[in-house]
C-alpha cells in the first residue's frame, strides 16, 4: 500500500474518530487497485494476441493464425481466396489481407472491452502502397473487430470471431505525410525496367 493511501487512512482514521471506517476504506481501495491490475493484465493479453494475429498473417502461408483462434471460430471475412482456374480442385491461395499484401502494414487498436470471458477489440488497419506511375503512396484501410474468449482450461484469451471490412478513409484518418514507398516498392514488388535509374 502506498505512503499517500497510509497518509489518508490515518487523517481519516483520526477524523472519523473510528479505525474501523479507515480499514474498509483500505480494504475497498485494495480491491479497486487488484481489479485494476487484473483488468490490465487481460488487456495487455489481448493485445499481444491481436499483434501476433498480424505477425502470422504477414508470413502468407507460412502463417499459422490457426494457434490464436478459439474452439468453434467464426471467420466473417477470410484473409485469402483461391484462383479460379477452371478446375474442380482448388487453385493457388491468394492472399487479400493488407497485413499480407502491403508494402508497409500497420495498425491502431481504437477500443478494448472486457468482461470475464469475453473481449471485443476494435482495430484501424492501414496498409500503404505504392503507384509508380503517379510516383506517390497510397494507403488502404480496413475497420476490423475480434471477438475474443478466455478459455476455461488454461485462462488464455483466444480469438471467437473476426470481420474485417475494407472501407473509404475519413480525413481525420488518412495518414498524414505519407510515407516513401517508392524503393520498398523496387526491392519487392517493382519490375526492374520500371525501377532502372530510380
Amino acid at each position: 500500500m502506498s505512503r499517500n493511501i497510509i497518509d489518508f487512512i490515518c487523517v481519516a482514521s483520526r477524523r472519523r474518530g473510528t479505525l474501523l471506517g479507515a480499514l474498509v476504506f483500505a480494504m475497498v481501495l485494495s480491491l479497486a487497485s487488484s481489479v485494476r491490475s487484473q483488468a490490465e493484465t487481460a488487456e495487455d493479453e489481448i493485445r499481444g494476441v491481436v499483434a501476433k494475429w498480424y505477425v502470422q498473417l504477414a508470413k502468407r502461408d507460412q502463417g499459422q493464425t490457426w494457434e490464436l483462434t478459439a474452439p468453434g471460430y467464426i471467420e466473417a471475412t477470410p484473409s485469402y481466396t483461391f484462383e479460379k482456374t477452371g478446375s474442380a480442385a482448388a487453385g493457388p491461395r491468394i492472399h487479400t489481407s493488407l497485413s499480407a499484401t502491403a508494402l508497409h502494414f500497420a495498425y491502431d487498436i481504437e477500443a478494448v472491452t472486457i468482461d470475464p470471458n469475453f473481449a471485443k477489440v476494435i482495430v484501424w488497419e492501414r496498409g500503404y502502397f505504392y503507384a509508380f506511375a503517379a510516383k506517390r503512396t497510397y494507403e488502404r484501410a480496413a475497420s476490423t473487430i475480434f471477438v475474443m474468449e478466455r478459455q476455461t482450461k488454461d485462462q488464455r484469451w483466444l480469438i471467437l470471431a473476426h470481420q474485417s471490412n475494407s472501407i473509404g478513409i475519413p480525413p481525420n484518418k488518412v495518414t498524414r505525410s505519407m510515407p516513401d514507398m517508392r524503393s520498398r516498392y523496387c526491392e519487392t514488388t517493382g519490375k526492374l525496367p520500371d525501377c532502372a535509374g530510380e
